[in-house]
């Protein structure tokens, strides 16, 4: 008897919803195909071709900012590699140059954003960064087979990403 009492006042609630409930059921108007999103600036992945010969790299100057694939391809006679270097803004590019040929180190004020194993000719590698705004410096920093260092020879190429 009990379970009828309790269904009344639930059959009279049910039926006081029915209208709403058969609306609700109607299904609703289709919706244009929305376009598939674009991707933010910091994860876009751009492709950026480097070429090494002996003694210069051969690279785009400028790329957009998000994940940047460098690929180098060593087109020249002797090891190449590729390290990606920071440059704050604050500094130049030849103050780099000038510690880096009067000490052989890399500037403490200058932070590195990765670093490639030396290739052999007709070889390739690849380094990934994801790259801010700002100045970067593609440099090859093991000595040639003389014992110079390539920076001092002209490896060295300054990009800039927007």
């Amino acid at each position: 008897m009990r379970v009828a009492q309790s269904l009344c006042p639930l059959a009279a609630l049910v039926l006081s919803l029915s209208p709403v409930r058969a609306a609700v059921s109607q299904p609703a108007p289709a919706k244009p195909a929305a376009s598939p999103p674009t991707p933010a600036p910091a994860n876009r992945v751009t492709y950026l071709p480097v070429k090494g010969v002996d003694y210069e790299f051969s690279a785009p100057d400028q790329v957009a900012s998000g994940i940047v694939v460098f690929n180098l391809t060593n087109a020249g006679a002797d090891l190449h590699a590729l390290a990606l270097l920071e440059l704050p803004a604050n500094h130049t590019l030849r103050e780099f140059l000038d510690m880096y040929h009067t000490k052989s180190i890399i500037p403490p004020w200058m932070p590195t954003r990765g670093q490639t194993g030396p290739i052999a000719p007709n070889q390739e590698t690849f380094l990934t960064a994801r790259l801010k705004p700002g100045r970067y410096i593609l440099a090859r920093l093991i000595p040639a087979r003389h014992g110079r260092a390539h920076p001092e020879k002209g490896m060295v190429e300054m990009i800039t990403v927007k």
